[in-house]
């Protein structure tokens, strides 16, 4: 920001903070006058380049009026939003006749020193927001047994209502998927709720049981339930790429702690291949519920886990400073989904 408009911002906040009787008025057609503790959760730059713009269209316009079917508000709004630029800077900028406003002496000097300044500020703003609305890609990064069926159907909505956006998914591991997340290389992820990422907001998504796929032939497969004492000694497969485990490495370890649990092995494939191998007898995996209902892989069978460790828990995480309009509107949809599905469970 340029050195004599941030001292002028400056200055507003400094009476902002040093008189709660003033106001910052919000330039929208209702005119409202937002209280102090309003203005804190505002960015006050834009709320100052808003009463900047009314100032200087009455220069232009001569008049209260015309400026505000300029505008398409009300005359009064445009008095208000002057009358708090004038109160911010210590300066009365206009005087004030029948037939209309004119800058005082001190008025023309501050206007004709700031003026460059204001329409570059405004012209970068415009600018910037006009280069990341033409931004269509959300990056997002999935790592958990659980949550599958629920991603599909936040991303199927999201994109019938954002239908221009782009949306990729990337495996990872949680690390991984921390680290994408704080280098914003990965906009959101999802992943186990046990999952620390520091710097990040986190929405809580669902907790879904864990089923496990096996074989047709397999000697558990005729049962209709299983622990995980009942796959004590099998093998657990689990898709890993160079970065680590594509699972949830929470729930892993969880798993590893058990008395008697599955043997873990982290074969270098993909969830494609891993289905093929469970379905040639060479081990089980898992997968929520959700994705174990709606996916039928032939030769195969899937059979939940009751007992101990039986549910998995999932999680949205996003950088706390994201600017990014499309993750947030993600994670708005997300909000709204898992509050249907609170609201589901309690009437149902």
């Amino acid at each position: 920001m340029p050195r004599g408009l941030r001292r002028t911002v400056a200055k507003v906040h400094d009476a902002n903070q040093a008189n709660d009787k003033k106001f910052i008025v919000s330039g929208t057609s209702r005119g409202n006058l937002l209280s102090t503790a309003d203005q804190t959760r505002l960015p006050l730059g834009l709320n100052a380049l808003r009463l900047l713009r009314y100032a200087l269209a009455a220069t232009e316009h001569g008049s209260l009026r015309r400026v505000a079917r300029a505008f398409g508000v009300q005359e009064s709004t445009v008095s208000r939003n002057i009358c708090a630029l004038e109160q911010y800077l210590d300066m009365q900028l206009f005087e004030r006749l029948s037939s209309g406003v004119r800058l005082t002496n001190e008025g023309v000097r501050w206007l004709e020193a700031n003026r460059p300044r204001i329409e570059g500020l405004e012209e970068a703003l415009t600018e910037t927001s006009r280069r990341n609305q033409g931004s269509k890609s959300l990056r997002i990064g999935f790592c958990a047994p659980v949550g599958q069926e629920f991603l599909l159907r936040l991303i199927d909505r999201f994109l019938k209502v954002y239908p221009e956006m782009n949306v990729t998914i990337q495996d990872g591991s949680c690390g991984t998927q921390a680290v994408a997340v704080r280098r914003r290389s990965v906009d959101v992820s999802f992943m186990c709720n046990n999952c620390k990422v520091a710097g990040c907001r986190s929405l809580a998504i669902c907790e879904e049981r864990i089923f496990v796929l096996l074989a047709d032939e397999h000697k558990l497969a005729p049962r209709n339930a299983l622990t995980w004492e009942d796959l004590a000694d099998e093998t657990l497969l689990v898709p890993t790429d160079a970065e680590g485990s594509l699972l949830d490495t929470c729930f892993l370890k969880q798993l590893d702690a058990g008395s008697r649990a599955p043997v873990i092995e982290r074969c270098h494939a993909s969830h494609a291949t891993t289905l093929l191998k469970v379905k040639l007898g060479q081990g089980v995996t898992i997968a929520g519920e959700g994705f174990a209902k709606e996916l039928a892989v032939a030769g195969t069978v899937w059979q939940p886990i009751v007992g101990a460790a039986s549910f998995g828990s999932l999680k949205a995480v996003w950088l706390a400073s994201t600017p990014k309009r499309a993750t947030l509107r993600l994670i708005k949809i997300a909000r709204n989904m898992v509050r249907e599905r609170r609201a589901r469970a309690l009437t149902g």
